[in-house]
């Protein structure tokens, strides 16, 4: 199993703490964002690794060298500041060699949700059916069992709040990866790499993971607090 970290992006909305640290560097109950995921990974037996790269993405290559137990695959998108992840998950196509865990470099999560997408079957990806769907947020449009459609913007039955947080047979990902080269061929590159899959869905089977665990992206202050006040709780000591 490979997993593939995004990790190219700007931070926009947490500014200034973003302006001298990449997003994933953010500290959190004393540790970095991205030192959760990686020993979250390692953990569960996941040692083969890529993460994509961009704004300061020498700070975070630099800290993950020295910091982490497990060798790292580093994938620059030199275009960071005109594109979206869709270009550097697109960037990734030539390593994928395995089955794949995706998630996104500003998610903080239990880490046996990791555990729980292993032992899944097929193409899956996390949904909450049991909060609600922050506006920034991803959703997933979900009918018959199957995930019909992914976006920031979805509302109305059937849709519940999405992780962007999957796990994808290497077959079934690279078909994903085609779509999403068709994307830059044609120039359309500031959308989300969901909106690629979105195409594909129908002849991709992908699959919901309903979970109730603690998962949260972090593209605000607010959420970066509400993540602190979690990791003081005895409940967050626990789980993560």
């Amino acid at each position: 199993m490979k997993a593939i970290i995004l990790a190219s992006g700007v931070g926009k909305r947490l500014r200034p703490l973003t302006d001298q640290y990449p997003k994933s560097l953010l500290r959190v109950g004393g540790k970095t964002l991205i030192d959760y995921q990686l020993e979250a990974l390692a953990k569960h037996g996941i040692c083969d690794i890529v993460i994509t790269t961009g704004h300061l993405g020498k700070k975070l290559e630099g800290h993950v060298r020295e910091n982490s137990a497990v060798p790292v695959q580093f994938v620059h998108n030199p275009e960071y500041e005109s594109t979206n992840y869709i270009y550097s998950l697109w960037l990734t196509k030539g390593l994928v060699d395995d089955d794949v865990i995706l998630l996104h470099g500003d998610l903080i999560f239990d880490s046996v949700l990791i555990q729980k997408l292993l032992e899944a079957q097929g193409n899956r990806v996390l949904v909450n059916r049991h909060v609600l769907s922050p506006e920034k947020d991803f959703k997933a449009l979900i009918k018959r069992g199957r995930v019909i459609r992914i976006g920031v913007n979805l509302s109305g039955p059937g849709t519940f709040f999405c992780a962007p947080f999957y796990r994808f047979s290497k077959a079934d990902f690279l078909l994903w990866l085609d779509k999403i080269e068709d994307f830059v061929r044609q120039g359309k590159m500031n959308c989300y790499a969901e909106d690629a899959f979105n195409e594909i869905s129908a002849g991709v089977l992908l699959r919901p993971l309903y979970f109730k665990e603690f998962c949260m992206e972090i593209d605000t202050k607010s959420d970066l607090e509400k993540t602190r006040r979690y990791l003081q709780s005895e409940s967050g000591r626990a789980g993560l």
